[in-house]
């Protein structure tokens, strides 16, 4: 029998906690990478269209650029993502920023020598949304290996708050360079893609291209551009992220549209669009910084149903009234909600995923709702032109009351993995060693 006055045997050592996110210097530099590239993106996307209509003096042109690289953008998505399955992501990110930097260098060298041509724009529009697909999906496969699987939700909510943030000082700041000199923007979008390569080259990532030992040899490239759509259609919870981006860019795009065109009808219309999209954007900036907190205290579907239906009850307050402060209020209230719940599914998406097959099924999951949108603003002006306001903004909150029902009976949302950090068991309590009584007195 074992002698009860032993020792009790230890416990296994613990875990050591993980690295804070804003002392994890890999991190620190992919995410730093990723705001230079999107900041140098908006800041040129502003000066293109422009330069061209200034040198050529046609409108149609200036449309041509701009719906070529949009064209150029969704065209190579799915290639993309074969090549960032094939090949190390550090190199992927480093060839796209190098890319990008060369083709705006030779446009910043057009413009000021002044040589922009049309066919010179074009294929600077051209370079860039080829050299931009791969970016994100690599970008988003390096996280995993950077940020432990409890710290996912909490960097995605960070990386939702960088997007915000580019996307409200970008344009202003690619408009400001502009008026100082028309090659201004393009040089630092060349310089911020260069910077970008610097801080990629100092990220610790894997050296070779993502395999698995299980994985079948890789089909022909042209059979491969099919995997990542079977990946998603194999799981529910792949598709259940589907449905609720397309439904989402659908219904919001319309709401916006909505709203812009009121503004338009109004002698201060310049104004109000201004605070309508300056609410948009400061919900999205605020509500990410949130959502860094929220998504490690309720369990994930919780928090994307609780997004879903308040998203669903507030958007019909916007046909109640027309005020401008009425309306910011409600679409900054979506806005701030909307972030915690892109960051648990984002989360949760990048972890569900198999590392040999994130680029594939990354941008199988965003070339249908990123194709939704266009429809958005079609469907709704559509409908502005036979109804009201009013009655066009019910119908496209109805989508987002029809994703609240979808959610709450979707067998794919219950299957969304939980990421919240686990709380160290409890060590069982240890029964204190029996001391043994004391021997009687002789006489």
């Amino acid at each position: 029998m074992p002698d009860p006055t032993s020792a009790p045997a230890p416990l296994p050592p613990q875990a050591p906690a993980p690295t804070p996110l804003h002392r994890n210097r890999d991190y620190q530099r992919l995410w730093l990478a990723h705001a230079l590239s999107g900041f140098g993106s908006q800041a040129s996307a502003i000066a293109l269209p422009l330069v061209v209509l200034h040198a050529t003096g046609s409108v149609t042109a200036f449309g041509l650029v701009t719906f070529t690289e949009i064209l150029a953008s969704v065209l190579a998505g799915l290639p993309a993502g074969v090549l960032v399955d094939r090949l190390p992501r550090k190199l992927v990110l480093i060839i796209s920023d190098v890319a990008r930097a060369l083709a705006y260098l030779v446009m910043t060298a057009a413009v000021l020598t002044d040589r922009v041509s049309l066919p010179l724009a074009l294929c600077v529009a051209v370079v860039n949304s080829v050299f931009s697909a791969p970016f994100n999906p690599a970008a988003s496969a390096a996280l995993r290996h950077v940020v432990p699987r409890e710290q996912l939700p909490a960097a995605l909510s960070l990386s939702q708050a960088r997007s915000a943030a580019v996307t409200l000082a970008g344009p202003l700041i690619g408009a400001a360079l502009y008026t100082v000199a028309p090659a201004l923007p393009f040089l630092v979008d060349a310089l911020s893609y260069l910077a970008s390569t610097v801080c990629v080259a100092l990220v610790r990532l894997p050296a070779g291209r993502p395999t698995t030992p299980t994985a079948p040899p890789a089909p022909s490239l042209v059979k491969d551009l099919g995997t990542g759509w079977r990946e998603v259609r194999r799981s529910p919870f792949l598709r259940y992220t589907l449905v609720n981006a397309a439904l989402v860019n659908l219904a919001f795009s319309g709401i916006v549209l909505v709203l812009i065109t009121g503004g338009a009808h109004t002698t201060s219309g310049g104004f109000h669009n201004a605070v309508i999209i300056a609410a948009s954007g400061a919900g999205n900036l605020v509500g990410s910084l949130i959502a860094a907190r929220t998504t490690t205290t309720l369990p994930p579907r919780t928090l994307v149903l609780l997004v879903c239906w308040s998203t669903a009850l507030f958007t019909p307050l916007l046909a109640l009234s027309d005020n401008t402060v009425a309306l910011a209020l409600v679409i900054g209230a979506c806005s701030l909600a909307t972030p915690a719940a892109n960051a648990v599914i984002s989360a949760a998406r990048l972890h569900a995923i198999p590392d040999h097959l994130q680029g594939r099924v990354q941008t199988a999951c965003g070339l249908i709702p990123a194709l939704i949108i266009p429809f958005g603003p079609l469907l709704t002006s559509t409908l502005l032109a036979h109804t009201g306001p009013a009655t066009v903004l019910l119908a496209n909150s109805a989508l987002l009351l029809a994703l609240a029902c979808y959610s709450t009976l979707s067998p794919g949302l219950r299957r969304i993995p939980d990421l919240r950090p686990r709380k160290p068991a409890q060590a069982p309590a240890v029964p204190a060693p029996a001391v043994p009584a004391p021997a009687p007195a002789k006489a």
